[in-house]
């Protein structure tokens, strides 16, 4: 039957018209604003009238705004097809837009540093300062922590063609990746993002085995093109960090997701001793599969499959009643992003790989963008870009400056919504087979955030280390990348996939460093939350709401005191978080007993 809800989004509602020759015009009449405030700012020294102050705070957040949305949009409109030239050429237009607004932040920090504390203290009182209060303090202070203005204005016109640059030659290689796969005609060379899902998900092990040698030899003809991106890459991000005299390479990704070191080094540590289940887990899939061990491969199949048939209205369906289950509120939001075309579901060789949400606040609208191919790990894809819009629909009632929550807060809105989804769907399933299903994909997603994601983690700062001092060759980078892997493993895979440097996107990210985490991050405090939901049904959501509102103007430690009554550098914290997931594990141990 056809499908009652369009696949394809509307993008006409944001920039009428073809959308580029508009674009073009935004971006020319943006970089003429931008250079002219910062004329205005540099003529500004010790500024002293209260007045004047909020009036260019004003100012910048607008232009600040105006940047992000149109920078969303190019995201969007290159998304639908990667090989589009004209894609191509709005992405450079756009990077160099971002580069003035980020060299007009440093500048508008001098601004801020440069007002005396009294007057500093003042302003912070000011109403129209409300809300945005944390990034204000967060920009006077970068001025401390960075070199000065004049060499960072130069830092920025040079990542263009350098750090900029060499991101997007990945993303070109990686979207030119093809892998000979066979079907009915023989051999055909398919996108490596859909060669990917085919070999992670095939129900049939021969094909998987088939498909991931495919890609392995694909691997092993393109990696030392893609180990010298990553170390230019990654050179880039240590120099600057090296300039700025950081000697903590986590610096940035602490300060990005408003999250102290010792948070995180509570939450690994706790990771580290909590190995077992991600072990248990897999030796039961092996010998469920008739194994003795698994390999890369075999992690994200499933062992059980549901019968349920899924059209992508159906998909929709069930994300949108679970929706309603929570709070009217949300189902209302889900409907109405699927009724205005928000959704860009239909697959094709030419789109972006993966999924994501793009956040428009001028519109106060979101666009979401998957390739939708009948698997229920569809319907959890599209409840987590869903969870995302949400979250952008509650930041854009607020300021500009407090519309950008930490990384790993913005996942966690997204892993909300997936908890939602699954829970309701594993305690609505009609058969066994169907109810194994879900658990197993709720623990195999479970996993990735606590297992899969940290392995990459600490490849990446391992990586970062030994690249301080020197290029890494792409066979050190499989041998870094597999002893990592087997630290976490260990014996419970034959073989880990050490490529995957070459194929995750997040490690070659300019504007998130080390862009892995967040999820972990957002997936373990989001699990805190969750847990609260399901003590007090009634009232919680509205106190949700409220959390994911000023997401953007408190770190995770206040929400977490704030919100959860606990203190994220306390273990205790993180062990109630994963514990959701540990009883997931140990549910799906004992009802599959009886098929071994």
């Amino acid at each position: 039957m056809e499908s009652l809800r369009t696949k394809k989004w509307n993008l006409d509602r944001i920039y009428p018209g073809d959308g580029v020759s508009p674009i073009k015009d935004q971006i020319h009449e943006v970089i003429l604003h931008i250079d002219q405030t910062q004329k205005d700012l540099e003529n500004q020294t010790h500024p002293t009238e209260i007045t004047k102050i909020v009036e260019m705070i004003g100012h910048v957040q607008d232009l600040y705004t105006k940047v992000f949305d149109i920078d969303e949009y190019i995201i969007c409109l290159s998304s639908e097809n990667v090989h589009e030239p004209e894609a191509q050429t709005l992405n450079d237009q756009s990077n160099q837009m971002k580069s003035q607004m980020d060299i007009l932040l440093l500048t508008f920090g001098q601004f801020l540093a440069s007002i005396a504390e009294d007057k500093w203290h003042a302003l912070i009182q000011r109403s129209e300062v409300e809300g945005i209060e944390t990034f204000l303090t967060e920009q006077r202070q970068k001025v401390k922590d960075q070199l000065n203005p004049e060499l960072e204005k130069v830092i920025h016109s040079l990542s263009i063609h350098g750090f900029a640059g060499w991101e997007d030659h990945y993303e070109q290689e990686f979207a030119n990746l093809t892998v000979p796969v066979s079907n009915e005609e023989g051999r055909k060379n398919i996108p490596f993002d859909t060669a990917f899902m085919r070999a992670m998900l095939s129900s049939d092990r021969a094909t998987r085995k088939d498909i991931a040698s495919s890609m392995t030899k694909v691997f092993h003809e393109n990696e030392e093109r893609f180990a010298s991106i990553f170390n230019h890459f990654a050179g880039y991000r240590n120099e600057v960090y090296q300039l700025r005299g950081w000697l903590n390479p986590l610096k940035e990704m602490f300060e990005q997701n408003r999250i102290g070191e010792a948070s995180v080094n509570s939450m690994m540590k706790t990771l580290h001793e909590h190995k077992s289940l991600l072990h248990q887990f897999l030796k039961r899939k092996a010998q469920l599969n008739q194994v003795e061990n698994l390999s890369w491969y075999d992690i994200y199949a499933p062992t059980f499959t549901t019968k349920t048939t899924l059209t992508y209205d159906k998909a929709a369906n069930i994300v949108t009643q679970q929706f309603y289950s929570y709070s009217e509120k949300l189902g209302e939001f889900a409907d109405k992003a699927f009724k205005e075309g928000w959704v860009d579901a239909e697959p094709s060789d030419s789109k972006r790989h993966g999924a994501f949400c793009a956040s428009l606040p001028n519109s106060k609208e979101s666009r979401i963008m998957l390739s939708f191919t009948g698997y229920y790990q569809d319907v959890v894809t599209l409840a987590h870009e869903l969870g995302h819009a949400y979250h952008n629909s509650l930041l854009h009632e607020t300021p500009g400056f407090a519309q950008q929550a930490g990384t790993g807060l913005a996942e966690t809105a997204s892993t909300f919504a997936e908890n939602l989804v699954l829970d309701a769907a594993i305690d609505l399933a009609e058969t066994e087979e169907d109810r194994l299903s879900l658990l197993e994909l709720k623990i195999t997603n479970g996993l990735k955030y606590i297992a899969y994601i940290p392995a990459k983690f600490e490849f990446e700062q391992k990586f970062y280390e030994k690249r301080n001092s020197r290029n890494l060759s792409a066979a050190e980078l499989v041998d870094l990348m597999e002893k990592t892997e087997r630290d976490w493993f260990q014996d419970s895979l034959d073989e880990v996939n050490a490529h995957n440097w070459m194929t995750i996107p997040h490690f070659y990210d300019t504007e998130k460093a080390f862009y892995n985490l967040p999820y972990t991050i957002g997936y373990l405090f989001s699990n805190g939350i969750y847990s609260l939901y399901l003590l007090d049904k009634e009232t919680f959501p509205e106190q949700y709401d409220q959390l994911l509102k000023h997401s953007g103007n408190h770190t995770m430690e206040e929400l977490g005191i704030k919100y959860l009554n606990h203190e994220l550098n306390s273990p205790s914290f993180w062990e109630a978080s994963i514990r959701p997931l540990g009883e997931a594990i140990h549910k799906y141990l004992e009802q599959t007993e009886a098929y071994i």
